[in-house]
């Protein structure tokens, strides 16, 4: 199996929790099914359709943080679209999180290989169909071609560089100056958006390795990854 390595990076991003309601928090990194999303951006795929062709089943998602994770809070102001602009006279203020300086490396492997090529393309390319973004449309986000790699399963390992699900976790080892994070998210949506599976995935926020003890994982050139789907 190969996987097609991209980053992905912007000046903000927002993946939003889904329990969070009046102030509205995000996940520290894209969840598997945003990740879908920014593939079928890419490709071109109408997203009504996209989750059709891009999927769990179809795709592995494995994510690297690159910079470490910082968030900030502040307000923006909500109107109603439904009326003419110059009608607008109520704004709601809502107070909510964002991802600053947020870069993530992206290990995909598509199951279909026409697709899988056409994503290098234009990855390489720097080609989009749709603007890519991370996580709400306004934040707009940039992506670089890293390589495609042969993936080499491995029985086990005691690091990995890729942030993974805690069912594939027999231990970590705490070291002094990390910063271990775990979060709840959804890793597989149908097509009318439902959720169908959440994991506990386990991440260092400042994107160093995690050491311990760890299955299911993969050796990509001089890195171990874990996906998340």
């Amino acid at each position: 199996m190969e996987v097609l390595v991209f980053d992905v990076w912007g000046d903000f991003g927002h993946f939003r929790k889904f329990y969070t309601t009046t102030s509205p928090l995000t996940f520290s990194i894209p969840p598997p099914t945003a990740v879908f999303g920014i593939i079928g951006a890419i490709l071109g795929i109408d997203k009504k359709d996209y989750l059709k062709i891009i999927n769990a089943e179809t795709t592995k998602v494995a994510i690297e943080i690159v910079k470490p994770v910082k968030k900030i809070r502040f307000t923006i102001n909500y109107i109603d679209t439904k009326v003419s602009f110059s009608r607008i006279k109520n704004r709601t203020p809502i107070r909510t999180e964002f991802l600053k300086d947020a870069h993530y490396r992206l290990y995909i492997n598509l199951n279909e290989e026409n697709l899988f090529r056409e994503l290098k393309d234009r990855i390489k390319e720097r080609k989009t169909y749709y603007t890519v973004s991370l996580g709400l449309a306004n934040l707009i986000a940039n992506f670089k071609y890293i390589g495609q790699y042969q993936v080499e399963p491995l029985d086990a390992s005691n690091y990995v560089n890729t942030v993974i699900s805690s069912e594939n976790i027999e231990n970590i080892e705490m070291v002094e100056g990390k910063r271990y994070f775990k979060e709840k998210m959804p890793v597989d949506i149908d097509e009318n958006r439902v959720v169908k599976s959440y994991k506990d995935i386990v991440m260092e926020l400042q994107g160093k390795p995690i050491e311990g003890s760890f299955k299911n994982v993969f050796k990509v050139e001089d890195k171990v990854i874990s996906f998340l789907t």
